[in-house]
């Protein structure tokens, strides 16, 4: 299984952050980390492809929100039809027993597997399988156009899980469906307000924006 990141030319504190986390458990260089990097428009081609060790960097000249990666991962890798990839947001966090819980997953007649039941932000495990078979839907997802980037934001939103949801296959990893969130924060020190959500079933944390919850004991331990 790889590990593909979806990020964005202006989310460079985010990413960072994610890749410290993930950077210093000895676990990380057992995998190929996949980070694709969506808003390069003045990109000659539509991928830029760079390497660094074990990570891969994709820069792209398109800006699909959510669905950049999975586009990507669809135009760039469709005949890999036996991978499995853990697909996560730039603005999250790993905890240190996220390596031993990812290796614990139990891929076998899976063709993808969501963190949550109700709302998983298209965060989870896909194969590539079930990316090829949604090639219509992800293509339809595709932005090239950087003037149209709040309006397939708020399109996109709708279609949140779309594969999840449409998978016949798909489970639910732990079965888990609960809350476990902080009260808003800058979290980055960037002007814009999150909470903390946490994913005991993958120690993950997601800084996610605009969604207000009940005050938890996540915050003293998410900065250090």
């Amino acid at each position: 299984m790889k590990i593909v990141i979806n990020s964005h030319i202006k989310s460079e504190i985010a990413l960072n952050h994610l890749l410290e986390s993930m950077k210093i458990q000895t676990e990380f260089k057992l995998y190929d980390i996949i980070i694709v990097i969506g808003g390069y428009y003045d990109n000659y081609t539509q991928y830029n492809i760079e390497y660094d060790e074990n990570i891969t960097y994709i820069k792209c000249r398109h800006n699909s929100i959510d669905f950049t990666g999975l586009i990507t991962l669809l135009d760039l890798y469709s005949k890999n039809e036996d991978e499995y990839y853990l697909y996560l947001h730039d603005t999250t966090k790993v905890g240190n027993n996220f390596y031993t819980k990812l290796k614990s997953i139990n891929l076998t007649n899976v063709s993808s597997i969501r963190i949550k039941k109700d709302f998983s932000m298209n965060i989870g495990i896909y194969s590539q399988k079930i990316i090829n078979q949604f090639k219509d839907f992800l293509l339809l997802r595709k932005n090239n156009d950087e003037s149209k980037c709040l309006e397939f934001k708020n399109i996109n939103f709708n279609f949140e899980d779309y594969i999840f949801k449409n998978d016949n296959n798909n489970i639910i990893l732990d079965d888990y469906n609960d809350v476990n969130a902080s009260k808003p924060i800058d979290y980055y020190n960037t002007g814009v307000i999150r909470i903390i959500e946490y994913y005991p079933n993958l120690d993950l944390y997601k800084m996610k924006s605009w969604y207000f919850y009940n005050d938890t004991s996540l915050i003293s331990n998410l900065k250090n």
